[in-house]
């Protein structure tokens, strides 16, 4: 299921007014499988928002390992919710997992290779509890 705000996009022919509102909701089955998809959702959200070929890249590679860091805790979750949004002219990406993670944010999270990767791939980066369940967050302008 796929819930969107893409109402300027639709009604209009004329690029989004300064790379923005564009906001997506994505819920999808918690697989490995799956990561391409959720990848390209974030990566045409940023397209929306003019990003440059680099931006978009990093965004990609960026929800590649915070997916991935969600699917290894445990137990293993059922779904994962992806909300991208990119209605302040920057992109903000929450993934979240229905099942909650033994420990969160997990032991060692600050040292993590996905905090790591996202400290090069994002302008900002956390942990943390949503209402769609435990959940990792990052920026880029």
């Amino acid at each position: 299921m796929v819930e969107t705000s893409l109402t300027t996009m639709t009604t209009s022919g004329e690029p989004l007014e300064n790379g923005g509102p564009c906001t997506v909701t994505v819920w999808a089955p918690a697989r490995p499988d799956i990561v391409h998809v959720l990848r390209g959702v974030v990566a045409s959200v940023a397209s929306v928002l003019n990003f440059d070929y680099d931006r978009i890249n990093d965004v990609r590679l960026a929800t590649s390992e915070v997916v991935a860091h969600l699917l290894e805790e445990t137990p293993a979750p059922q779904t994962l919710v992806l909300r991208a949004d990119g209605s302040d002219g920057h992109l903000d990406v929450v993934v979240a997992r229905d099942t909650p993670a033994d420990a969160w944010p997990p032991t060692g999270a600050r040292r993590s290779l996905t905090s790591l990767m996202l400290r090069s791939l994002a302008d900002s980066s956390q942990f943390e509890q949503t209402e769609d369940g435990h959940a990792i967050r990052f920026v880029k302008y």
